[in-house]
């Protein structure tokens, strides 16, 4: 149902000459009626037709006549007047299929013929009359017949002219019945054979003029009135279907142009129509839907479909603003790739011409939305944790270097016991690691611009391995390093070194502090080449992760270790959103541990750093799967 211009699908409108084709208006004078060439050719071709129908019949008759099979068996000549006349009405058939076939692509003589066939068609109607005993001829029905085939072709003036032609014919046969005119002896071998038939009176050659006349007048007149109604009638329901077209085509342009999905329901719960938008929502073709329960391919909104349609109607008040009026509710499926989508859905009642209850479902795809509502609360909430961090380790910072630099002035001081020493030890080291968690608060709190540049990631990787392998804290750890795939792939991104470093040195510090307490101490870390990015992963030897733990541990405050302050993982999350890649956690691969994952563009999008090629750091959480 794509986006068609209406113009191009609408029926070509009739041309424009104004052409005679007798399709008059009773109300008003007689004037040119309009019609296309094609149709009055139409019409002579189907007159023919009913004049050569006619011709056959006849001719039938005189051959059954001829073989004796009337119901006297008069013994007379072989029959040869009517031979002549169908020979005649067949010519004279032909000969107008042939002008008219010839002439077609000149009105006039289209038109010219036409009227020429009326005549012809009044003319052999009296000829068979006249042959076949006058105002006494069993075949006076062909007359009138002659009237309706001319109004077929000419409507009123077809009608008329025949219906004149016609009438000449019943006065001169009037005429030459009463004496008044000699006409033309013809009379048929089977008729001539049977007893003479009695003279008209005067009185009954009248009335029999009288009565054919009218007759034909008034068959006129009717037929004309029906021809012209029913012309009128087939131009209104060419003009509906014109219009019905268009609105068809606006219809389907519109429903095809919606953002929004839309589908419609049958009473039995079955789509019946479904629009672009839906298709792509859902992930089907509409040949995999219509006609097919929506619930097959939407199982989750069997509760909606099953709802009465009664409880579909609510006030406009009650709406949601995305789909207002109506009853929004939002469900979430699984797609392919076990991606979760998340639709906001309206059903609303329809109803056919029959008085069936339908339903109307529109759907939107509003999984991107609640994910930036939920990264906007996640930024809302990170910046107010960052500025509470700055303040507070703002606060402690100062007075707690005066109390590091006392307890330093004591120790040189020469303290003698023991005790004293051992005390002054414990103080040293907790206000260390307590200088060493308010950095972890500003640097994850102080804004910092993206300073963009060419970075080696495998020689950052590579250094920042061997400068944890020297660290005495985790000196007995097995930290190894390794590049998969093509050894010589461009390891080279575009990215903040410092930034890169810190966040590789957070995770290996992690991974580390995660087997401090086990018998198995490895760490791996990992680089891949992606094509468009690189791949570094970080797996570990120790208790891994849990699918609920995964889902929060790159916020703040939230660890698994009892002595970490939540902020490491928050750096790395923060970092790794700065440059527009994606942080993973879940089960490890190869060590029974967890496996931290980053992925890095190779060059950040246009859109994520301004013309200084700096990018302002704001505290981000990114998603864990």
């Amino acid at each position: 149902m794509g986006a068609v211009d209406p113009a191009s699908r609408a029926p070509r409108a009739d041309p424009p000459p104004w052409q005679v084709t007798g399709a008059f208006d009773l109300d008003a004078a007689p004037t040119l009626a309009p019609a296309t060439e094609d149709t009055l050719v139409d019409r002579i071709k189907w007159t023919t037709l009913a004049r050569v129908a006619l011709s056959t019949a006849v001719l039938v008759f005189a051959v059954a006549m001829d073989l004796g099979l009337g119901p006297q068996r008069a013994a007379h000549a072989p029959e040869t007047l009517l031979y002549q006349w169908a020979a005649f009405s067949y010519a004279i058939s032909f000969g107008l299929l042939l002008a008219t076939h010839f002439a077609r692509l000149r009105p006039l003589a289209v038109d010219r013929i036409a009227l020429a066939s009326v005549v012809a068609d009044a003319a052999i109607a009296g000829g068979l009359v006249h042959v076949t005993d006058g105002l006494q001829s069993l075949f006076q029905f062909v007359l009138p017949l002659a009237v309706l085939n001319a109004a077929v072709v000419l409507a009123r003036l077809g009608a008329m002219t025949a219906a004149s032609v016609v009438s000449f014919g019943i006065v001169a046969m009037a005429a030459g019945e009463v004496g008044w005119i000699e006409l033309p002896r013809w009379r048929v071998a089977y008729l001539s054979a049977l007893a003479p038939r009695a003279p008209m009176t005067g009185f009954e050659v009248a009335t029999d003029l009288l009565v054919q006349v009218a007759a034909s007048y008034a068959t006129a007149l009717l037929s004309a009135h029906l021809v012209t109604e029913l012309d009128r009638a087939r131009r209104r329901a060419v003009q509906q279907r014109r219009e019905l077209t268009t609105l068809r085509v606006r219809y389907d342009d519109v429903v095809s142009s919606l953002p929004d999905g839309l589908l419609t329901v049958n009473p039995d719960g079955a789509v019946t129509s479904i629009n672009p938008a839906a298709e792509a929502i859902i992930g089907a073709p509409a040949a995999n839907l219509v006609g097919k329960p929506l619930r097959a391919a939407l199982p989750e909104l069997a509760e909606a479909l099953a709802s009465p349609p009664g409880e579909w109607e609510i006030s406009r008040t009650e709406a949601s603003p995305d789909f207002a009026p109506g009853r929004t509710q939002e469900v979430a499926r699984a797609v392919a790739g076990g991606a979760r989508q998340i639709l906001a859905v309206r059903v609303a009642p329809l109803r056919d011409q029959g008085g069936q209850w339908g339903r109307v479902v529109v759907l939107r795809d509003v999984t991107r939305a609640r994910e930036r509502e939920r990264d906007h609360q996640a930024r809302e909430r990170l910046a107010a944790i960052g500025a509470m961090a700055a303040a507070v380790a703002h606060e402690i910072r100062n007075p707690l270097a005066s109390i590091s630099g006392a307890v330093q002035l004591l120790d040189g001081q020469g303290l003698s016991a023991e005790s004293d020493r051992a005390l002054m030890t414990i103080v040293q080291r907790e206000t260390a690691q307590l200088s060493g968690w308010i950095g972890e608060f500003l640097d994850f709190s102080r804004p910092r611009l993206l300073q963009l540049g060419r970075c080696d990631l495998a020689e950052t990787v590579a250094a920042t391995v061997e400068a944890c392998q020297q660290d005495p804290r985790v000196a007995s750890h097995q930290v190894s390093f390794a590049r998969i795939g093509d050894s010589h792939a461009d390891w080279v991104i575009q990215a903040d070194a410092v930034l890169v470093r810190q966040t590789v040195w957070n995770l290996l510090l992690n991974a580390c502090q995660a087997v401090a307490d086990g018998d198995d101490r490895r760490v791996t870390v990992e680089l891949s080449d992606g094509g468009d990015h690189v791949a570094l992963a970080v797996e570990d030897a120790g208790p891994g992760v849990s699918a609920d733990a995964a889902q929060r541990i790159f916020e703040p405050f939230v660890t698994t270790k009892g002595g970490g302050t939540g902020m490491g993982l928050a750096l790395v999350a923060r970092n790794v959103a700065m440059h527009r890649g994606q942080v993973q956690a879940g089960a490890g691969r190869h060590l029974p541990g967890a496996r931290f994952t980053i992925s890095l563009p190779r060059r950040p999008p246009a859109d994520a750093f301004g013309d200084t090629g700096r990018m302002a750091a704001q505290p981000a959480a990114t998603q864990a799967a």
